[in-house]
């Protein structure tokens, strides 16, 4: 069984709009592919205040106020397969607008009609049939003669783009049969409109009070080479063309013939005479793809192009209309603007960021003010004030778009790749993204986000920080401790609070154990004892213990006596004599030391400032070893903050690998024991019994504690063990890497966390009611600890390799995007090539041209440094050429290990249906740039997909083959030979490899397994239904994962029998987006709770910017509690919404569900499952969902169980 999670959700931006309250509140409601973000609108910009996540693909959204109610609705409507009309209820107050009916297009020839309550609420809906099947675009226009008129932009059967109007009769259901006269039919000047990628767009420009009574409101029609205005006809004008219509009418119904035939001639010329428009302006750039009002008037309109050039269109209905076009500068391709308030626009994309603009009155500086606005053709006449025939078009210097603020977009990636370039063991996923011109490298990490301020050389070896104050309750650092294995350093920060400095005076260079401020007790009259606040600090070292005071006024520390070595403590016991201290910790009152041979010492500080020893214990292992007991770490931080010892401690042991908690108050003095571990899976190395009390909540309730026992082992995990009522609870470990674990605590801006440093860095953290833990973005560190310098507030100082480093970490579980633009290159397809430290990506480049003319496209392969971005070198194909694949292998030639790049090249011919010609290249890159040099290729007759290889041979999916080659010859002297092809498919547009199991995938069927055995493919077993597959992935050499173009997932496993072996489907599942591409591994998978049955196998990257994971679920057990709970689920959710999540997950076609697949199977939705979580605290709801609707259903697991599981899926994604 497998469950699909979300990494990244879908970021592309489908449509947005604004709606205002009564009080002047704003919201911006934004659509992506799945879900509804609803933002309010402030000074400080946009605060996301709420999300709905919507069960089907996203077309577009509107708003419909409910008047004299704090409401809105949100209609949203979904796409195909099974469209719906979402209404989303949003608590707000009247906005003073009224809309009754809304009209959708969703079937070919047909209309639905949805009627509004005054209220604003659902009403009734009918479905209208219509003549126009092609339709491109709608408009409601309204005027005081006429309501619900609907302009109906469409292409008719004769090729001729055609503009009419008709009249909604929601009395009688329909719609007007005949044209309305308000805006007589017309046939729009074809050559001036190209519907290939995006079809025009109509809106209405109503008229307002005070102007021309000649214009009574009209219609735009955008998107096309001209923008071109046309005016509804006049009071007069339509009771004349109401009267002619009639007139008609009356004739055509003649008894006599030949009149009848004249009037139906002389209404078809009439209807599709060319008629001038009112104005009409050139549009210099390529298709519109977004535009919004930007005044209330509606007149004024922000209009994008797919490259993102924006320009400002003005309709002066003042007399003759003109139509004013200002171009204002270049953004990212648009999908939606929406404006927003003050010159604020808000921009939507699909290809890029989407961003706030803000639309200035002058050129921004340094945007190039000596260039213009934007690239016009010579023939395309522009001026600042000259007004021609056709408008103005105004084309200033410099960019008048300010760019406030950016949202990342991942979309649409179209290849990717999981690396670990730094060999950190922190993986990193490297995206194709952006397209137009905002194409894209994207480097996606997961972690907590650093960000460094300072570094200090000449430290190596570095295994131990700790921080100190002038004094105990002081808040600022004055010194850093740091301690290697063999010596100490002294650091001081100077006056500037920024320079640290050697000042080891006073303090012993040997080895550090543990250092730290301490409190001062006092003896109070009447009292009794007392802590107070000191400058004193206990240094521990393995020979003894040194007692210091900080002198504030020279900045020094000077010793208080001399070093207390073991024999002060001994009372003439002679064993003192032969020990060390090998563990060390320390809190305000208490310093607790750990001897060899198994001695435990607690001490404190006595009025005359002298060590007293309150408490010992001696440890020997449990029987049959039953010899003293070997102490590897010690804690005594106080679980209570507020008072200044512990009650309990904890001591682990190297060889019973254990750890037993401890009590310190009792009457006798003795150290008791309170609980422990079992045998831990290694020994213990470091140990903390600490407190993640949460934060306050909003209404200033009270943190909660959440104590805590960690334990970092030798193998590189870490143990943790919630801590309550003296019970450790259950145990989970946690992957830190291979090398030991150390522990240091931080409070980052007053939160509580857990540095856990081993091969890898991971910090750990109190969140959403459970221990958390998130990699921190940095490799090597082997210490850590707070630093809250003046200089340097609320930091971390963290020790490297041969450093110190110095910065704050801002966010604890963070998905960071960092983006390397490459503008007009689009990438399309990557690969990593460690042996040479690059990334070869291969890019197409598009030249934007005017709408109508082709646009010119080039290719290219582009060499990138695998750590720093730098872009190395450039591989150019021939015009008219593109790289489609590229794959990066290892040849053994002459027993020499050879790295080669192979690039697919395709000729594209604009007379061929399907590409004859193209050609594999192997190349190899020299010198430290990098540079690409031809070594072999060969010719092939079609477009090569995909590229793969086995050993010393090359294997290409060309067109409807298989084809194989073997490379042969020197590293220096290559050669290419086909040796065999295998033709038993349409379109083979996926081909995988492992070891000599290969998976084709056939873009108009499915998917079959072939061998390679030598140099010969045979077939081992072949789907035979119609899945259109869009891409699949090898889990294991019998396991087949992939996605279709219905938006589907599907597996399959190899069935062996002994009659024959069948590709056997075990899962499909509907997902809702085309995946692009599966990426072996995961982005967490450095750091995985170990003991938890769930395995990351794959990544899936999508168009709409969606990184999902796929895990594994490894226990049969739980995978059978996992999908009666998703039933369950499913049930509660469809009884308490009416909406059926097994409906919704079902797979689907192009028609719609099959009643044979009523849900998905193999697949288990883990975003769904993730919400049980939310119900823990809701005993009715949770004792539902455990029920089941009958008996069979109950779940025999427990909740608690099932908690466990779903948040170990948590923490994989």
């Amino acid at each position: 069984m497998k469950l699909i999670s979300t990494f990244h959700p879908p970021s592309s931006v489908l449509d947005s709009l604004k709606f205002t309250l009564a009080t002047g509140a704003e919201f911006l409601v934004v659509a992506k592919l799945n879900r509804v973000d609803i933002y309010s609108i402030d000074q400080a910009g946009l605060r996301h205040e709420q999300q709905a996540e919507i069960w089907g693909r996203i077309r577009t959204i509107k708003v419909v106020p409910i008047v004299n109610t704090t409401r809105v609705n949100l209609l949203v409507l979904t796409d195909h397969p099974e469209p719906e009309l979402v209404f989303l209820l949003f608590a707000v107050s009247d906005s003073g607008e009224k809309h009754l009916t809304v009209v959708v297009s969703i079937y070919t020839g047909k209309l639905k009609i949805v009627a509004l309550t005054e209220e604003g609420d659902y009403e009734r809906d009918f479905d209208a049939s219509i003549l126009e099947l092609n339709l491109l675009s709608l408009a409601f226009i309204s005027t005081s003669s006429e309501s619900y008129a609907l302009a109906m932009l469409h292409f008719d059967f004769q090729q001729r783009l055609q503009l009419l109007t008709r009249i909604i009769q929601l009395d009688d259901f329909q719609l007007s049969q005949a044209p309305s006269q308000l805006l007589p039919p017309m046939s729009l000047p074809g050559q001036w409109f190209s519907i290939e990628e995006q079809t025009p767009r109509l809106i209405f420009v109503p008229c307002t009070e005070g102007e021309d009574n000649e214009y009574e409101g009209g219609v735009l029609v955008i998107g096309g080479r001209k923008i071109l205005l046309y005016d509804l006809a006049s009071s007069d004008v339509l009771e004349r063309n109401i009267r002619k219509s009639r007139r008609t009418e009356k004739k055509k119904k003649s008894r006599n013939p030949d009149e009848a035939v004249n009037a139906k001639q002389k209404e078809q010329e009439r209807e599709w005479k060319k008629r001038k428009p009112r104005a009409m302006v050139t549009w210099p750039w390529s298709e519109v793809t977004a535009f919004c009002t930007l005044s209330a008037e509606q007149d004024t309109f922000l209009m994008g192009d797919k490259y993102g050039r924006h320009a400002l269109l003005y309709v002066d209905r003042a007399g003759d209309a003109v139509l004013k076009l200002v171009a204002l500068g270049e953004a990212s391709s648009p999908m939606t603007l929406t404006y927003l308030t003050n010159q604020v626009v808000y921009l939507g994309s699909h290809f890029g960021d989407s961003q706030l603009l803000q639309i200035m009155t002058a050129p921004i500086p340094g945007s190039g003010s000596d260039g213009p606005t934007l690239p016009v053709l010579a023939s395309t006449s522009t001026s600042k004030y000259d007004e021609d025939a056709e408008g103005i078009i105004v084309n200033g210097t410099g960019s008048y778009l300010l760019k406030l603020e950016s949202f990342h977009n991942l979309a649409p990636i179209v290849d990717g790749i999981l690396v670990d370039p730094d060999n950190s063991g922190q993986n990193e996923l490297v995206t194709c993204s952006g397209g137009r011109n905002t194409g894209s490298l994207r480097i996606v990490k997961s972690g907590a986000d650093f960000r460094e301020a300072a570094v200090v050389h000449g430290i190596s070896n570095i295994d131990r920080i700790w921080p100190l104050r002038d004094s105990y309750q002081a808040q600022t650092t004055t010194h850093i401790i740091v301690s290697t294995l063999q010596e100490t350093f002294v650091l001081r920060f100077e006056d500037d609070q920024k320079t640290l400095v050697s000042s080891d005076k006073g303090f012993l260079l040997d080895r550090t154990l543990a250092v730290s401020n301490i409190q001062e007790r006092r003896q109070t009259p009447g009292d009794g004892p007392a802590y107070v606040d000191s400058s004193m600090v206990v240094q521990v070292v393995p020979r003894g213990i040194l007692l210091l005071k900080y002198d504030s006024r020279l900045r020094e520390y000077t010793r208080i006596g001399d070093l207390w070595t073991l024999d002060k403590f001994a009372d003439g016991d002679a064993s003192w004599a032969s020990r060390k201290i090998v563990a060390a910790d320390i809190n305000a009152t208490q310093v607790v030391i750990a001897l060899n041979h198994g001695r435990l010492v607690v001490l404190n500080l006595s009025d005359s400032e002298q060590f007293v020893k309150q408490r010992t214990r001696e440890f020997v292992e449990p029987p049959p070893i039953s010899y003293t007991a070997e102490i590897s770490a010690v804690t005594c931080l106080p679980l209570d903050s507020t008072k200044p010892y512990a009650t309990h401690i904890a001591v682990g042991f190297w060889m019973s690998k254990v750890v037993k908690i401890l009590s310190l108050p009792s009457r006798d003095g003795a150290i008791k024991d309170v609980c422990g571990t079992s045998k831990l899976p290694a020994a213990p190395r470091s140990l903390l019994l600490y407190n993640f009390s949460s934060e306050p909540g909003p209404g200033g309730e009270p943190s909660q504690a959440h104590p805590h026992l960690l334990v970092g082992l030798v193998d590189g995990s870490l143990a943790t063990f919630p801590f309550q009522n003296k019970i450790l609870g259950e145990q989970k470990l946690i992957s830190i890497g291979n090398l030991p674990v150390t522990m240091h605590t931080c409070r980052i801006r007053g939160r509580p966390t857990v540095f856990a440093c081993g091969s890898r860095t991971s910090i750990l953290f109190w969140e959403r009611e459970r221990l958390q833990h998130s990699p921190l973005m940095l490799k090597d560190v082997t210490a850590a600890a707070e630093l809250n310098a003046e200089a340097y507030p609320s930091s971390v100082i963290l020790a490297s390799l041969d450093s110190l480093v110095i910065g704050a970490v801002a966010n604890f579980d963070k998905l960071h995007i960092r983006s390397i633009p490459l503008g007009y290159s689009s990438p399309r397809r990557i690969i990593h090539c460690p042996s040479w430290g690059i990334f070869a990506v291969a890019c197409t480049r598009s030249t934007p041209a005017e709408i109508g003319q082709a646009e010119i496209f080039d290719s290219t392969v582009q060499v990138f440094n695998h750590t720093s971005f730098e872009k190395l070198s450039e591989f150019e194909v021939d015009q008219g050429d593109e790289v489609t694949s590229l794959h990066t292998f290892v040849a053994t030639l002459q027993d020499e290990q050879t790295s080669f790049l192979c690039v697919g090249v395709t000729s594209y011919d604009s007379g061929e249906r399907e590409p004859s010609r193209g050609r594999l290249v192997l190349l190899q890159a020299n010198g430290p740039r990098a540079l690409l040099v031809v070594m072999a290729s060969a010719n092939v007759k079609g477009c090569v997909y995909a590229i793969t290889s086995v050993q010393n041979r090359v294997l290409a999916a060309v067109n409807s083959s298989v084809i194989v080659y073997e490379v042969e010859g020197t590293p220096n002297h290559i050669s290419m030979t086909q040796t065999t092809a295998f033709n038993h498919n349409y379109l083979i547009t996926t081909l995988v490899s492992l070891e000599d199991r290969l998976l084709v995938g056939d873009a108009l069927t499915s998917v079959s397994l072939l061998k390679l055995t030598g140099s010969q493919i045979e077939l081992i077993a072949k789907d035979y239904g119609s899945l259109w597959p869009t891409c699949a992935a090898l889990l294991d050499d019998r396991t087949i994962i992939g996605g279709n173009s219905d938006y589907n997932l599907f597996a399959f496993r190899l069935q062996v029998n002994e009659l024959q072996k069948v590709l056997e489907r075990e899962g499909h599942y509907y997902l809702g987006d085309i995946v692009n591409k599966f990426v072996p591994g995961a982005l967490a998978s450095h750091n995985l709770s170990i003991d938890i049955p769930m395995v990351p196998r794959q990544l899936f990257l999508t168009p709409a910017g969606h990184i999902g994971v796929i895990v594994d679920l490894t226990d049969d057990a739980l995978s059978l509690h996992m999908t009666a709970l998703q039933r369950n689920l499913s049930a509660f959710f469809e009884r308490e919404t009416g909406v059926s999540h097994s409906k919704y997950r079902a797979p689907k076609n192009n028609v719609g569900r099959s009643d044979m697949e009523a849900s998905s199977i193999g697949f288990l939705d883990g975003d769904f499952l993730e919400l049980f979580l939310g119900y823990m605290g809701d005993k009715p709801s949770l004792q539902q969902i455990m029920d089941g609707q009958s008996e069979p259903e109950r779940l025999t697991c427990t909740p608690d169980h099932l908690q466990k599981a779903l948040e170990g899926l948590q923490s994989l994604h």
